[in-house]
């Protein structure tokens, strides 16, 4: 039987949502969300997506950071609120360090204006708001609006854009089932859940993440420009999008924020996976590792680019960075989405990983960091088994 090599040894893995039926998203969606807020230490959610394989697991929702309350300056979209959970206390603290601005600047296009009004922004990723005034629709349908192209580079360099998409206004805990205006959230026949794009005041949400794939530059201070095209919709989960106003919107401006990040030097192995821990960087929004990780070789049955069958030769995964646990002994999983991973260059044993969280991490309240041991088979399953023997917990020194 042949045996053939994939072309590049260079492993990368960008995490990507998966559709799911609406009635089977939706009631998981709910019944998820239910535990929100009745317990510090456990809630648990959807992931969107683990290595090559989507799951739903753990995570624990906190009150996170010891700043007081202070009243934000920022006014916060609901859509960036939703993006990182955030709490008045972790606004307070993100404006503090400097990682949230306000941006304000817009573009008119064929009676639509597109407003840049917010970022959150570290080293490697931003998190934008956009608000678009001008179009509408229908509240109830199953059309979904979007741009057909988002484009965005930073310094002149093309940047990979992590998820965009219109926001829905929806809010759901374990004690209400609610719009952000607070009305009773609708129901489709189906059983799925009515979207809200549109605002009180006639506008949508427009919210873009992106990522730099350069671990020696930085996005903070560069300038970048955004390039929206073509405003319509989409049938839900379909890819024909119908075009309704023909146009670009291209907006420039700096990307203000704070690079700061909690450094630590480790040598800590991961078990008997041959991946060793050896550098770590905390921000707010993002972790990022790196492992010396020599390539191990898995080979499996399969077919080649040429469609000829054989034995396959690809490359192991190093344990996935997941979350963190606290000081107070609080264990944050699934915390860590949108995330890259992979060899630095095709000669070397230095593995890399990083993502955005989709909580906002006080650097200094964090003891340990969490890497993937075992997948558990149900959520029952979740719930008894200890952390101990669900990750690889490293130590913070």
């Amino acid at each position: 039987m042949k045996i053939f090599r994939e072309k590049s040894t260079a492993i990368k893995i960008l995490q990507q949502d998966i559709a799911i039926p609406a009635v089977v998203q939706n009631k998981a969606d709910i019944a998820l969300r239910r535990i929100e807020g009745k317990s510090r230490e456990t809630v648990v959610h959807m992931d969107s997506g683990f290595r090559k394989g989507i799951w739903a697991a753990a995570a624990a929702l906190v009150t996170l950071g010891t700043v007081a309350c202070a009243a934000a300056v920022i006014h916060w979209s609901s859509g960036m609120e939703a993006k990182l959970n955030v709490t008045q206390e972790q606004k307070a603290f993100l404006e503090k360090q400097g990682i949230t601005t306000s941006v304000g600047k817009s573009v008119s296009r064929e009676g639509v204006t597109v407003t840049a009004q917010q970022s959150i922004v570290d080293a490697r990723f931003a998190h934008l708001s956009f608000r678009v005034d001008g179009y509408e629709v229908r509240e109830g349908s199953i059309l979904r609006p979007d741009f057909e192209h988002a484009m965005v580079s930073v310094d002149g360099v093309v940047c990979d854009v992590l998820s965009g998409g219109f926001y829905h206004n929806m809010h759901i805990t374990d004690k209400e089932r609610v719009y952000t205006d607070g009305t009773p959230i609708a129901e489709r026949s189906d059983g799925s859940l009515v979207e809200r794009y549109m605002n009180e005041d006639g506008s949508m949400e427009y919210v873009i993440s992106l990522m730099i794939d350069n671990k020696d530059n930085s996005l903070v201070g560069k300038p970048i420009r955004v390039t929206l095209q073509n405003l319509g919709t989409y049938v839900r989960y379909s890819s024909a999008f119908r075009k309704d106003v023909e146009a670009s919107w291209m907006l420039d401006f700096t990307l203000e924020g704070s690079d700061k990040a909690r450094s630590f030097v480790l040598s800590e192995p991961l078990g008997d996976s041959g991946a060793t821990v050896t550098k770590a960087e905390i921000s707010p929004i993002s972790i990022y590792v790196e492992y010396d990780f020599p390539m191990q070789t898995i080979e499996r049955e399969g077919i080649d680019e040429n469609g000829n069958w054989g034995m396959t030769a690809s490359y192991a995964n190093a344990p996935c960075l997941t979350g963190v646990r606290l000081k107070d002994g609080t264990y944050l999983p699934r915390i860590v989405g949108g995330s890259t991973e992979g060899y630095m260059s095709d000669d070397t044993d230095t593995y890399t990983a990083y993502g955005a969280t989709n909580h906002v991490i006080h650097p200094e309240e964090v003891d340990a960091l969490l890497f993937v041991k075992y997948i558990p088979d149900s959520l029952d399953e979740i719930v008894e088994i200890p952390p101990e023997e669900q990750y690889y917990i490293v130590t913070l020194k």
